[in-house]
């Protein structure tokens, strides 16, 4: 193996240094700092306004984050010394790395389930619409919906968009992807079809941060879990270790509460 390669496979996928994030008077964010190997499932969990879906939109730098840094490999995301044009360059060409599903499954509800998943390798990457249409077929296979691609969305149900919103990301081969409280939207009985193609993707060695409140996901899926509160970082361990025998008092209280 070369020195570069060797390198490159020992950096975080994944590198984030004493992030703050502000929306006036209010911090959100307070100097957090976090490593993602490659490969790894990172889960984030907490209560709601605990910071963990600003972080993952500064990660996309769908937020700016007030001070701090944020890496993709070796790669200074929030790299402000660019002019601005130079900048959103910059910008798009990392948020084609990272894929990233949201709560919500925005998808273009005048496009088939097909043109969603393959209008950015198009457009965006400029592939040919033949070599698309092959992996976005290929892609709705992964996640079950090879028999819908014809149809649009608001002929689906909320965990199949959600799966087709999955796949759309995957459509530009990330090198990580960020979720977002992707099921927390769904009726309960559409929730475990989505982990499962999540696990699928775990299993296949993607990268991964996860904001969930799906717990036995969390335990099952995860290769390491952060809770966190009050925009920090309180605790930061294995799935094991976390659900049997948390360390910190709010960790406790929380899985106390959100377990019962």
């Amino acid at each position: 193996m070369s020195t570069e390669k060797h390198q490159s496979e020992t950096v975080p996928m994944i590198r984030i240094e004493k992030l703050h994030k502000s929306f006036g008077d209010l911090s959100v964010l307070k100097g957090v700092d976090i490593e993602v190997p490659r490969q790894q499932v990172l889960v984030i969990i907490g209560p709601s306004g605990s910071g963990k879906s600003t972080l993952l939109r500064c990660v996309n730098h769908l937020e700016t984050p007030t001070s701090g840094k944020i890496f993709l490999e070796d790669k200074l995301i929030n790299d402000t010394t660019h002019s601005r044009k130079a900048f959103e360059k910059h910008l798009n060409q990392i948020r084609c790395m990272l894929g990233m599903v949201f709560q919500q499954f925005n998808l273009f509800p005048h496009m088939t389930v097909i043109e969603n998943v393959m209008e950015a390798p198009v457009h965006v990457l400029k592939q040919e619409k033949d070599q698309v249409r092959s992996r976005a077929e290929a892609l709705l296979d992964k996640v079950g919906l090879r028999d819908k691609a014809d149809a649009y969305p608001s002929m689906l149900s909320g965990g199949q968009q959600q799966r087709v919103a999955i796949a759309r990301a995957l459509a530009m081969e990330p090198k990580a992807m960020l979720f977002d409280e992707v099921t927390s939207a769904l009726d309960p009985e559409l929730v475990g079809d989505v982990l499962r193609v999540m696990a699928d993707l775990a299993r296949e060695g993607m990268t991964m941060l996860v904001v969930t409140h799906e717990m036995g996901f969390a335990e099952q899926v995860g290769d390491r879990v952060i809770f966190m509160a009050d925009g920090v970082v309180v605790e930061d361990t294995s799935p094991q270790a976390i659900f049997s025998n948390p360390t910190e008092a709010r960790t406790r209280q929380f899985l106390s509460d959100i377990l019962k």
